[in-house]
């Protein structure tokens, strides 16, 4: 593999605020809107189009940076145009990518999203080329300073890095767990303090299809807390056997594509300020109902007011 490029080493610039790590994909996505999400090879002409920020983790970063967090992303990029359009973004939604590391010869994620009239989606991604897997040019001198870390499945040597330093000195720890890549789970259950696993993947990794058996047995096999997202159910957790609940806000919904990022963002921000999980949750289930209510992309993620003004009672 050829030597990373990144951008200097800058310490937060902040004092005083909540400070956050989020390591894993970052996507440069195109939304498609379309009448009906195809079932078979058809020709049909699309609604709308736009181009925005993708990716887990780059996605949680842009979701507490918009909820008032200092926020920084820490992934591989190529050295292409694509990345450029990833870095440019998250600099616009404040995130720092001093911790970006740009590959020569490899290809930046890139993603094509499907959107129906009802919101519903169809997710296609490409997740990059030659990035390589070390972990060793991680700034994690930097994890001193912070107050929680969130990282994805898809780079999960990066992701045992960041737990291990974050465990190192008693940092809040998450890990957002799906499907794409079962593995690299198995390999992370050990380590974060807590485990958001999508539906999918709890009930893959435990071979239980009722999420309340999936987490109890879920719970034996991880360190940490064990919840799931589950949609419009909301979000369950398991303490001590028992089985926990937060339901989701009802909302009209114009694009899904992403709530559960913004969930794990805000849910890492909630956990960071010393949250409960239970008032950590709603606040992130308030920051994805807003997100799927206001349209698609990075440009939607809602502002802290919004999320208070709608935890409080208020509209979506």
């Amino acid at each position: 593999m050829e030597a990373h490029e990144s951008a200097p080493l800058k310490e937060f610039e902040k004092t005083g605020s909540t400070r956050i790590v989020t390591l894993g994909n970052a996507f440069l996505d195109t939304i498609l809107y379309l009448p009906e999400i195809p079932d078979k090879p058809t020709k049909m002409r699309v609604m709308d189009v736009k181009m925005t920020g993708g990716g887990i983790a780059a996605t949680a970063a842009c979701a507490a940076s918009k909820l008032g967090a200092e926020v920084s992303y820490w992934g591989r990029l190529g050295v292409d145009e694509v990345g450029d359009r990833i870095v440019e973004r998250l600099s616009q939604c404040g995130v720092k990518t001093h911790g970006v590391a740009r590959v020569k010869g490899g290809r930046s994620p890139m993603g094509t999203i499907l959107v129906d009239q009802g919101g519903e989606r169809t997710a296609l991604g490409f997740i990059g080329r030659n990035l390589g897997d070390e972990a060793d040019w991680l700034p994690l001198e930097d994890v001193s300073g912070l107050s929680g870390v969130l990282a994805d499945y898809s780079w999960w040597q990066g992701a045992v890095a960041l737990f291990e330093a974050a465990n190192r000195k008693g940092i809040v720890s998450v890990l957002d767990a799906d499907v794409g890549d079962m593995n690299a789970v198995h390999n992370l259950l050990a380590l974060p303090e807590h485990l958001v696993f999508s539906a999918a993947c709890l009930r893959r990794l435990t071979d239980h299809s009722d999420l309340s058996d999936a987490l109890r047995k879920a719970d034996g096999m991880c360190r940490g807390v064990v919840s799931v997202t589950d949609g419009e159910r909301g979000f369950f957790w398991c303490a001590d056997g028992q089985i926990h609940h937060v339901p989701a806000f009802k909302v009209d919904p114009i694009d899904t594509n992403g709530a559960g990022d913004i969930f794990h963002g805000a849910f890492t921000l909630g956990l960071s300020e010393k949250m409960t999980i239970e008032e950590a949750a709603r606040f992130a289930s308030a920051a994805a109902a807003l997100k799927c209510a206001c349209g698609s992309g990075w440009e939607s993620i809602p502002d802290r007011q919004q999320v208070e003004t709608l935890i409080n009672g208020g509209n979506a």
